[in-house]
């Protein structure tokens, strides 16, 4: 008569389970969200792609001119770029026109802003917008590469964001100045750089006055090569700089660079 083998675990593999569970080094779970199909994330995956992942950064906005490392970090503007960026006034003479009403930093320093950059562009920033808004399709335009700025602007701070019209009415709560101007500043200011590639300036920009989020489109009539080491994202708002740099061999979605 053949005994059945004893599947019992040892004191010790029964101590180790645990451990393997609770790191995700067992089953399914393991690895980074990008590292898997959308269709097997979780809610908390969704929000690890949309804030802290190869394509979405928090970073600092800072008092600074975007423009010397327009200059430097690159290949030259076209002339008539470079004639448009110098000029635009400096950063610091417009005493934080449109800076969210920031205060100076009580110890003397520069005042800055936490924001986030985000790569609303790649496939699995769509994904995982899709699943937030809980559509069947993500209605991000792939045509350009989109780039997400949150935090600059406060939400509701402006009305009829992206209209021409000049009045509207006022409350507490709203400014009832036309946003144009700076979704002006926005374009002339906003700059993808790749590392020994031209810069790329942005076709179009967005409000969404709700959120205050900034959506900047920028052309893939130059198509920034998977096998570029890193690509600089830079913007301006009134005084404040936001850069963010992104190592684009990072930006993988299932073995696959997207941007």
């Amino acid at each position: 008569m053949e005994h059945s083998p004893n599947i019992r675990m040892t004191d010790k593999q029964a101590a180790v389970l645990p451990l393997l569970l609770a790191f995700g080094l067992l089953g399914a779970g393991s690895g980074t969200p990008w590292d898997r199909d959308s269709t097997q994330w979780t809610d908390r995956d969704v929000q690890q792609v949309l804030a802290t992942s190869p394509w979405a950064q928090s970073v600092n906005a800072v008092m600074a001119d975007p423009r010397e490392e327009i200059e430097n970090y690159s290949a030259p503007l076209p002339g008539p770029e470079r004639a448009g960026m110098a000029g635009q006034t400096n950063p610091t003479s417009n005493g934080g026109r449109w800076d969210g009403a920031v205060g100076r930093n009580r110890m003397g320093s520069l005042p800055s802003l936490p924001v986030v950059v985000r790569w609303d562009s790649a496939v699995p920033v769509r994904e995982a917008l899709r699943r937030s808004a809980g559509t069947p399709e993500s209605d991000v335009s792939v045509a350009d590469y989109v780039l997400t700025v949150t935090g600059l602007i406060p939400g509701g701070r402006y009305r009829s964001a992206g209209h021409t019209e000049a009045s509207s009415n006022s409350d507490s709560s709203s400014d009832a100045r036309n946003p144009e101007q700076i979704l002006e500043a926005f374009m002339a200011f906003s700059r993808l750089l790749p590392r020994e590639a031209a810069p790329i300036a942005p076709r179009n920009v967005k409000l969404d006055s709700a959120s205050g989020a900034v959506h900047i489109f920028f052309p893939r009539t130059h198509p920034i090569e998977a096998g570029s080491k890193e690509v600089v994202f830079l913007t301006r708002f009134g005084g404040f700089t936001v850069r963010a740099k992104f190592r684009v061999k990072d930006m993988r979605y299932r073995g696959k660079v997207t941007l």
